[in-house]
């Protein structure tokens, strides 16, 4: 197979991994108090959180879409809102006066990791990012070659993200860093989405509308 029609897919989930969220933070707070050892376990948690959130997602689609074949239109629309959605959530965290990092401390390997493992089992943000990949980008779900190969790289990705933030973090200066690029960012994020949203919606809802 041509992994590169996957490509897109795989630039917006990492999109996701890198914008800071409840597992982004669980882990630089690691990295900072525990060091990056033991935050390299938060990253390994949420490799295989993803593992499984992937498994579950994705062949789920793909049965809903074999019994429902017509409803990849009204999905793009369900991935428009999302979209908007999480534009609205990152323009909100940009305006935010001062984001705080805190520290955990004197955390062990096994306590960072289940910890984190549980933050992404219960992370909202999470599902409505794979409610939002299926949405989009539908092709993934259209063979088991597919679903298969982005399983395991959406995996090695989460993996890899949260690996660069357990490493980088590792350093107090980074936490400097950080602060100063966190507004900026979510408001760059929040104007691609609510561009890519928009775009979305005024191409697929009259299509929608008419052959309804």
């Amino acid at each position: 197979m041509d992994f590169l029609i996957l490509l897109p897919a795989l630039g917006f989930f990492l999109l996701n991994v890198f914008v800071p969220g409840p597992n982004v933070l669980n882990t630089i707070a690691t990295s900072i108090g525990s060091g990056y050892r033991t935050s390299l376990a938060c990253a390994s948690a949420c490799g295989l959180g993803i593992l499984l959130w992937a498994t579950a997602a994705l062949f789920g689609a793909a049965a809903f879409f074999q019994r429902f074949p017509l409803a990849n239109q009204s999905l793009i629309i369900i991935g428009s809102i999302l979209l908007l959605y999480f534009s609205y959530r990152y323009f909100k965290r940009s305006f935010e006066k001062k984001h705080e990092i805190v520290s955990i401390k004197d955390q062990s390997f096994r306590s960072a990791f289940w910890q984190a493992f549980l933050i992404m089992m219960t992370n909202p943000k999470v599902l409505t990012t794979w409610l939002t990949v299926i949405s989009l980008f539908p092709l993934i779900t259209e063979s088991l070659i597919n679903i298969s190969a982005f399983i395991i790289l959406s995996a090695l990705a989460s993996f890899c993200g949260h690996a660069i933030f357990a490493i980088f973090f590792s350093s107090k200066k980074a936490a400097i860093v950080y602060l100063f690029l966190y507004r900026p960012l979510n408001a760059f994020v929040g104007i691609g989405f609510c561009i890519y949203g928009l775009n979305l919606l005024v191409n697929t809802l009259p299509h929608l509308i008419f052959y309804g």
